[in-house]
């Protein structure tokens, strides 16, 4: 079963799914328990894959982070990485390079091992052309090896292409097929 959360426009996308505790709190208090209610699917953490792209990459490993005891199973796609709490994203680029990037990666860093597996994946056009510190490319690889250095199960691609859905279709598939089998 697959369960899908749209957002009404851009900045309730950002303000949901940038690192913001009442996610991950909605997905295991609210959204959950009701699929759960009315269907007849797995409570297993890892088959229960959050998923998503860009921004909602980044929403399902931090919710993932807060709740490893729900979501065992993280599929992200192109994952914003490059987010802080003091970045100032213009027109989907960072603004300046003042802020050090990698908030989400820090926190792993700090925290112990958590029952976590990964598939990841970004597009080699994802690249940082202008000097802000890292796009999507750039962020993803570094969060790939905070992951393998503390100890995560993780499978990471690269795809010949940009930041979009054509791309991600084709390698959402392959993601399933490696958290879940065939």
């Amino acid at each position: 079963m697959a369960v899908f959360v749209d957002n009404p426009d851009q900045s309730t996308r950002t303000r949901e799914l940038t690192p913001n505790p009442d996610f991950p709190e909605f997905l295991v208090s609210e959204l959950l328990p009701w699929i759960h209610k009315g269907y007849r699917v797995t409570t297993d953490p890892r088959l229960t894959i959050m998923a998503g792209s860009s921004f909602g990459g980044l929403a399902a490993t931090y919710a993932a982070f807060r709740h490893s005891e729900v979501f065992g199973s993280v599929l992200c796609q192109s994952g914003d990485f490059s987010w802080a709490p003091d970045h100032i994203h213009v027109m989907g680029r960072l603004a300046d390079a003042t802020t050090e990037t990698g908030w989400l990666a820090k926190e792993f860093i700090r925290s112990p091992k958590l029952p976590i597996r990964f598939h990841m994946d970004a597009g080699t056009f994802e690249v940082d052309r202008v000097g802000t510190g890292g796009m999507v490319l750039e962020t993803s690889r570094h969060m790939r090896d905070v992951l393998l250095a503390k100890g995560y199960e993780v499978h990471y691609q690269q795809f010949v292409g940009g930041h979009d859905y054509l791309s991600w279709r084709e390698t959402f598939a392959d993601g399933l097929i490696e958290l879940v089998g065939r």
